[in-house]
């Protein structure tokens, strides 16, 4: 399918609006028309994860951290991330990334560590809502459809796993054409009453002007009456980070060895303060967060937990943590994260599926980070 297309379902699917501000999640290199047969997922982009690519015949790599994620000043041959884009561009490989949106969605990666530890009555340490806005056209009845398609392929009415939602109600609407204009219905300078129908659907703001172009581009009238209202619901879509509670309390030691065992992690960091008993503290309340900690230890230390399980924390952090006598474990930026590469495979395999996109997913091989990680300890 049409790379296009496919950028909106993914947008969609992993919810984009998501991302945290700073991020660089979506499609970052890629051209719109250019047919999607074979998706290859992976952590990073890298020399060879390209050759993968380009070896399988793979015209999308999928990956969780994005490759052009600082500001890039020139795109050479001799540094990265320049001479893997010139690479991508040269076999026409496209890329998408799915970074801090993936982590915080429902059913995400921080719900699939907090899984794989089988915690319970997981809640969500940060909520994240988004700004939401109720948009209301009007339209003649026998355009109604047309219209209505086109609100719903800028993403009008989607929710959750629902797409299209849309109201509608009849009346009767009036216009008074001016001189100038060049009304579709009645006549210059006469009063008209037409049968009309009003359609609303709720829109991400995101997504808002981009329906707004759409709606108005089908529409038959000169001047199409419509009405955008901002909305106060909040619609939590996923948050940062998941809290809850392991199903049996245990021992310090046991708990690591529990995370040993559950997360086939054997090198890690455990912190805790030096005059503590944290060692014969029993775990029970669990916090888990993907990768960096380092901008959310203040909304950290009013929780309620024994152990927090994160990628990478600094020693500052680290202190005011384990200060309050929690234990801290730091598994690694890419080792809390390496469990995207599986996930996201199955995740992308199920709407390829579901919505017969007829793509052939791939997991990448590369274990370039897996000794990268591991050297030294």
């Amino acid at each position: 399918m049409k790379l296009k297309e496919l950028t909106k379902i993914l947008d969609m699917q992993f919810h984009k609006e998501c991302s945290l501000k700073w991020d660089n999640s979506g499609l970052l290199i890629g051209d719109f028309e250019s047919e999607i047969k074979h998706i290859l997922v992976a952590l990073d982009i890298s020399s060879e994860v390209i050759g993968e690519a380009i070896k399988s015949k793979t015209n999308l790599i999928f990956t969780h951290h994005p490759l052009i994620f600082n500001p890039i000043k020139n795109i050479i041959s001799n540094n990265y991330p320049g001479k893997e884009i010139l690479k991508l561009a040269e076999n026409k490989i496209a890329v998408y990334c799915a970074h801090t949106n993936y982590d915080m969605m429902e059913n995400g990666l921080n719900d699939y560590l907090a899984g794989l530890l089988e915690m319970e009555n997981i809640n969500k340490i940060i909520s994240y809502s988004a700004k939401w806005f109720k948009f209301v056209i009007f339209v003649p009845l026998d355009y109604e459809e047309k219209v209505r398609n086109a609100m719903c392929f800028a993403g009008g009415g989607c929710w959750k796993d629902y797409t299209c939602c849309t109201f509608n109600t009849e009346g009767n609407g009036t216009f008074k054409p001016g001189i100038d204009s060049n009304p579709f219905i009645g006549e210059k300078g006469s009063l008209s009453v037409v049968k009309e129908a009003r359609i609303e659907c709720i829109i991400q703001s995101e997504k808002l002007e981009d329906l707004i172009r759409n709606v108005l581009e089908a529409h038959p009238y000169d001047e199409p009456a419509y009405d955008v209202y901002p909305l106060e619901n909040k619609f939590e879509e996923g948050g940062i980070g998941r809290i809850g509670s392991i199903k049996q309390a245990i021992s310090s030691d046991a708990f690591l060895d529990f995370i040993k065992e559950k997360l086939n992690i054997y090198n890690f960091k455990y912190i805790f303060k030096s005059n503590s008993s944290i060692i014969n503290k029993v775990i029970k309340k669990v916090a888990v967060i993907n990768g960096s900690i380092n901008s959310l230890t203040a909304e950290l230390g009013s929780l309620d937990f024994d152990a927090l399980i994160c990628g990478e924390v600094n020693y500052h952090n680290a202190q005011l943590i384990s200060e309050n006598g929690r234990l801290l474990i730091e598994l690694g930026h890419a080792e809390s994260e390496l469990f995207a590469i599986g996930h996201l495979f199955k995740i992308l395999t199920k709407i390829s599926d579901s919505m017969s996109l007829g793509l052939k997913i791939l997991k990448s091989n590369n274990k370039e980070l897996l000794w990268r990680y591991s050297i030294g300890r």
